[in-house]
């Protein structure tokens, strides 16, 4: 098996998973419980918290814990709507923020302009920056092409034209991978997921500048466990989160990552004609490459290489085809647009990998358009 869609979810590391088997096993209290055996558990959390905050480079009090991105994002969004304000974002933000904007309660959602490989033009977000807005939020690194948009300068423009506004990102794609460090991004809100880090499924977080923590209104009612979020927490999933986290920053695997990325776009290159990378060469993440194939359909391409076991996205695992409203805001040629595939990496994929998947897929491709053609 080739497995090329570790955007949409990875495998779990060994060593992650061991941590919260034995937690499971050995240290099962609930951690909110007032008895001695429930202080290893919520100490578990707490070590957890320690790593995540490193990582981060901000105080473990800022750390909180959910059920995952999609949570977060809505947490963030939810806690600073306002019928009297103005939110930012851009066109190309996963589904969880877009969606949730949408349904928000603001007074209005204003989409940012962006170029061809999804940087957001800065000067439109200027120009857009009046003192009706209050929340603007922006995806870090794209999940469908991989873009790699440029926080610290984002911010600097915020915090000048309007000091007051809260700045949120989403860093699925990017905790692990790049620099999330809070203070040089100057960020107030980050969300992330375990389960795109070789972490287990089912948890996340969010940081949380101290300063505005008393703001934030959880989206479900209950014990309020992590203050922002409500549920017995599930700490042998956050301490499997926490070991992943140290284990991919330890594990330096960005620079190999790195090389498969150019080894596949060379690959493609030299084998198949009529293609176009919607992942632009510089500024963007090595773990995603995504690719339009000309006078194709992207689902019917996708099960030719699964018959072969190899396994891939079109687009991505929220939004697929033709109507995908990310290709759309890229002005993706209509021609390429319904057979794009979006291939993402991990360190368990070998280069002899990649040779075997573009031969499959040049194969795959020539009979798809033999017959449609």
């Amino acid at each position: 098996m080739i497995y090329l869609d570790n955007a949409a979810t990875t495998k779990i590391n060994p060593i992650a998973q061991e941590a919260r088997n034995k937690s499971e096993n050995e240290t099962y209290a609930n951690s909110s419980s007032m008895h001695s055996f429930a202080m290893e558990s919520a100490r578990l959390i707490k070590e957890s918290k320690e790593i995540l905050a490193g990582v981060l480079n901000c105080s473990p009090s800022e750390i909180y814990f959910t059920k995952g991105a999609t949570e977060s994002n809505n947490i963030a969004i939810h806690s600073f709507e306002s019928k009297d304000k103005i939110a930012l974002t851009s066109k190309i933000e996963h589904s969880s923020v877009y969606e949730t904007l949408k349904a928000s309660g603001f007074k209005e959602v204003i989409y940012l302009d962006n170029d061809q490989s999804g940087f957001i033009d800065l000067d439109d977000m200027a120009d857009k920056i009046t003192d009706d807005v209050s929340f603007v939020s922006i995806i870090y690194v794209n999940n469908e092409i991989g873009t790699i948009q440029d926080i610290t300068a984002i911010s600097k423009i915020i915090r000048y034209k309007n000091p007051n506004i809260v700045i949120h990102i989403d860093a699925t794609q990017a905790l692990g991978k790049i620099s999330c460090d809070v203070e040089a991004l100057d960020v107030d809100m980050m969300s992330f997921s375990a389960h795109k880090i070789y972490g287990p499924k089912g948890i996340g977080g969010m940081f949380v500048r101290k300063d505005i923590i008393d703001k934030i209104r959880p989206i479900m009612l209950g014990g309020n466990q992590q203050v922002i979020s409500s549920g017995t927490d599930s700490h042998p999933a956050i301490y499997g989160f926490a070991i992943a986290l140290r284990e991919l920053v330890a594990s330096e695997e960005y620079s190999y990552i790195r090389e498969l990325n150019t080894y596949m776009r060379d690959l493609i290159a030299a084998n198949i004609s009529e293609y176009s990378f919607n992942t632009p060469d510089e500024n963007s993440s090595p773990y995603i490459l995504s690719v339009g194939f000309k006078g194709i359909k992207s689902e019917v391409l996708l099960h030719m290489l699964e018959q072969n076991e190899i396994y891939v996205s079109s687009g991505s695992a929220c939004s697929k085809g033709v109507n995908n409203r990310v290709l759309t805001a890229l002005g993706v040629d209509s021609a390429y647009m319904d057979g794009v595939i979006r291939f993402s990496f991990s360190s368990e994929l070998s280069k002899e990998d990649l040779d075997y998947t573009v031969k499959v897929l040049a194969d795959s491709i020539g009979t798809i358009r033999k017959v449609m053609g």
